[in-house]
């Protein structure tokens, strides 16, 4: 795979909240790494998710549609997830893909886990 394309996850856990840090592009080739490290974190009971994009450049169709299916499980299981770190290009590909009126997007991500930890705040 072309190192230029490539997606690196990193797992944090945080107020009961799991974190996962995305540094690369989240393409077509690399959603998949997404949708599987969501399902096994959901498969886990970590449905109270932040999913920090600030080392994301790029946000293909696939990645929208691999947020859009996390937001999904944490829902189906109870949980909540928020999006934070958007760069200028990924936060009009969320924007123009519709998620942004699905998935809470917060400026960092102490307000992101505040967020999901408490999901009933609007």
């Amino acid at each position: 795979m072309d190192l230029r394309w490539a997606l690196h996850i990193v797992e944090e856990r945080r107020d009961d909240v799991l974190v996962l840090t995305l540094a690369g592009r989240l393409s077509a080739a690399s959603a998949v790494r997404l949708e599987a490290a969501v399902a096994e974190a959901a498969g886990r009971g970590d449905v109270r998710l932040v999913i920090d994009l600030t080392g994301v450049d790029y946000l293909s169709s696939a990645g929208l549609r691999a947020l859009a299916e996390a937001a999904g499980l944490c829902a189906h299981g109870h949980g909540a997830l928020a999006l934070c770190g958007l760069v200028d290009a990924v936060r009009m590909a969320i924007d123009f893909g519709g998620l942004a009126a699905q998935v809470p997007i917060e400026p960092s991500r102490d307000l992101a886990i505040i967020r999901v930890a408490t999901p009933s705040v609007p």
